[in-house]
């Protein structure tokens, strides 16, 4: 979830043009940090009210990209900030982590970590059985039944008894 909506971002540099460009006076009246303001406005003016959009979906980019972005950086040719707006991210948090891992692992530390696809997670709990069939089946399920019910309730009043020995007097 974004913390800003385009509509306060376009609200804010409104405000901003309306009042001379003074940027503390926007920063006062919105309560805002200065950065936060002068990257809205890079991103206004490298691509209008389409730079201020909030995008809906998790981009992934590959290595090769990633380390387009961190050349120039490297390089001392722009600030983060720059290459936000010139590459089109959505924030430079972004860049500080690919950053922050080439720096540490090389070329590696850009490699996605998660793998592609989604994994199916494992539940938590056994699947119910299959409805019994015959009578002798419905019997011994009604006995696990019972038997699981028995196992609840020693270790409730296992837990309530723990519970009233800690119990400061």
């Amino acid at each position: 979830m974004t913390k800003y909506s385009q509509d306060f971002k376009q609200q804010v540099i409104d405000f901003y043009f309306q009042h001379n460009n003074e940027l503390a006076h926007t920063c006062r009246h919105f309560n805002l940090a200065k950065k936060v303001v002068r990257c809205w406005l890079r991103l206004f003016n490298y691509a209008g009210k389409e730079g201020l959009k909030v995008r809906q979906t998790r981009q992934v980019y590959s290595p090769e990209f990633k380390l387009q972005v961190l050349e120039p950086i490297l390089r001392g040719d722009c600030t983060a900030e720059q290459a936000m707006v010139d590459f089109g991210l959505s924030n430079t948090g972004l860049i500080s982590q690919w950053l922050k891992n080439y720096l540490e692992q090389g070329i590696n530390g850009l490699l996605s970590k998660k793998p592609q696809g989604s994994s199916k997670m494992k539940t938590k709990y056994p699947q119910m059985p299959p409805p019994p069939k015959t009578e002798e089946e419905r019997l011994r399920y009604r006995i696990l039944e019972l038997e699981a019910e028995v196992a609840i309730l020693k270790k409730w009043q296992e837990l309530s008894q723990q519970k009233i020995r800690k119990k400061p007097k």
